[in-house]
């Protein structure tokens, strides 16, 4: 270990007042690494954190911008006047970070929504995979499967936003089927009960989910004017007793 980095290491665990001490007589020198050492001391206060975000010099420092943003120290009007200036895979990150507070995290999905539709496909299903349920609202209505098909590994992902897309006739073809052929959502009755509700389900999946549903549903289907004369036969030999 060299001895700048043993210095830094140093910093990191020094006490309250050796801190302070230090800050003193070098806040205006400090280098970046000597930032993040001093972000990284578990003393830090607001006071520091905004002396070290009010430093022009110190905040073009990339990575000086983005630990300020997540220290809970940092005081709010500089860690979400930051956010500006952070890069898209650091905002999907910090958006789903409960160490981040509320409020910067309410402004760094507000980045993320500004900011989506000049994202590649590449980058759209990267943050699918992950990212936060603000995102998760607009991208269930992407145009690019794939996208919709990183959604549903998203840990985020809950019934609710399942059941809003599949009962949309913005719901396309293939974003059904994803649907039907997922291991975990395909067996909930809501998501069942929307796949056979929506006339763009293929029919033979749709078929496939009369049986799981309840008699009221079924006779609910069944006299519905925008159900197919397939589903509605369908529907006549698995439950004789529902026709009139």
């Amino acid at each position: 270990m060299t001895e700048f980095r043993r210095f830094t290491h140093a910093l990191r665990s020094s006490s309250a007042e050796d801190l302070g001490e230090f800050l003193g007589g070098n806040l205006k020198s400090l280098t970046e690494e000597e930032a993040l050492a001093v972000l990284a001391n578990r003393y830090v206060t607001p006071q520091i954190c905004q002396s070290i975000a009010q430093s022009q010099r110190l905040t073009a420092f990339y990575s000086v911008r983005l630990r300020l943003v997540e220290h809970r120290s940092t005081p709010q009007a500089h860690a979400v006047k930051l956010v500006h200036y952070l890069h898209w895979p650091d905002l999907v990150r910090l958006s789903v970070d409960m160490r981040v507070s509320p409020a910067v995290r309410r402004a760094i999905e507000t980045q993320l929504l500004l900011r989506i539709d000049n994202l590649s496909a590449g980058e759209k299903i990267a943050s699918a995979k992950r990212c936060s349920a603000a995102l998760i609202k607009v991208l269930l209505f992407d145009p690019d499967p794939r996208v919709f098909s990183a959604l549903l590994v998203n840990q985020r992902v809950r019934e609710d936003d399942l059941l809003l897309i599949a009962g949309s006739d913005r719901a396309t073809t293939e974003k059904l089927q994803l649907i039907a052929a997922d291991r975990k959502w395909s067996s909930r009755y809501g998501v069942r009960r929307a796949l056979v509700m929506n006339p763009r389900t293929p029919r033979s999946v749709a078929a496939s989910q009369l049986r799981f549903l309840s008699n009221r549903d079924l006779h609910q289907i069944l006299r519905h004017p925008a159900t197919s004369v397939y589903l509605r036969r369908c529907i006549e030999r698995l439950r004789p007793a529902l026709i009139d």
